[in-house]
């Protein structure tokens, strides 16, 4: 079996962290980038807006591929549907096919979004039923994903936590200056680390699984609920926590649930984490938090 992999939006954060852990278990690693600056060795220019049957590909077979390029903003989706897709739908699905036709395994990334968020740990056998153009797309691409019997995975997340995310920065940043912060109080998450992300995307990896895998925390959390968890572990004061409804914040869409069924995580002996697992595992600039 080719060892080799393909990291597709190798400048996203996801897309960092994978290219790193696959050096780091000695695997040869190509990376597609939208810039040209950066473009040289392993590192090659694929850009999923443009036609893809012309783009270069690596001059070598590869064995899996992995699509983290994507329009993630459910704003930008919304405004501009017809470009967001082009990326998440119509240059993701071409390359792909490309792909497969070479005999190259291809795992995309998808999100809890496929569903409505009407009820908790959606199961990957569930009906797709998304309320946003940026779920809508998702499950557009998957649907294609699903065809090719065999020789697709996709991983579906809920919330990936990175190190630096400019939310909890800004929280932290305002707590320790004694100032209030606004948190939604009627808007959920179930977060799992970038650590563990990137986690079950080498295991996907490394066996080769076709099918639906799904990652979550084993429940949903209140993002006030996340601050004051934040807060508590600052030795900050509780009262400077003060929720307000999303939809004050003029938010459009905010499923009660996001948590999915995640069994199939048993097939690599990897149990779904606990909610506080993500914020153990940040490194703030200016606190940081114990890691397990």
């Amino acid at each position: 079996m080719n060892d080799s992999v393909l990291i597709v939006g190798a400048d996203g954060t996801v897309g960092r962290s994978l290219v790193a852990a696959f050096e780091a278990a000695g695997k040869t690693v190509w990376q597609t980038t939208r810039k040209q600056d950066q473009v040289g060795g392993q590192r090659i220019l694929l850009d999923l807006s443009q036609e893809i049957i012309h783009s270069p590909l690596p001059p070598t077979h590869i064995g899996t591929a992995i699509i983290c390029a994507a329009v993630t903003s459910l704003e930008r989706c919304r405004l501009d549907p017809n470009y967001s897709r082009q990326i998440n739908v119509v240059g993701t699905v071409a390359l792909a096919k490309r792909l497969i036709k070479g005999g190259v395994f291809v795992i995309f990334l998808s999100t809890n979004l496929v569903f409505n968020g009407e009820a908790p740990f959606a199961k990957p056998t569930d009906p797709v039923n998304p309320l946003t153009e940026y779920g809508r797309q998702k499950a557009e691409a998957e649907a294609q994903f699903l065809a090719w019997k065999g020789q697709t995975a996709i991983v579906r997340f809920s919330k990936i936590l990175s190190p630096g995310m400019p939310l909890f920065q800004g929280w932290i940043r305002d707590l320790e200056a004694g100032k209030v912060i606004h948190p939604f109080s009627d808007m959920v998450m179930a977060p799992v680390s970038l650590k563990f992300a990137v986690r079950v995307l080498h295991e996907v990896t490394e066996r080769r699984l076709p099918g639906i895998f799904q990652v979550s925390a084993i429940q949903d959390i209140s993002y006030a609920a996340a601050a004051r968890h934040i807060a508590r572990r600052l030795g900050a004061d509780m009262q400077l926590v003060q929720p307000i409804s999303c939809h004050e914040a003029g938010v459009d869409f905010s499923p009660l649930y996001t948590s999915l069924d995640t069994g199939r995580l048993a097939d690599f002996g990897i149990q779904a984490p606990q909610v506080v697992d993500a914020f153990h595992e940040i490194e703030f600039p200016d606190y940081a938090i114990v890691t397990k």
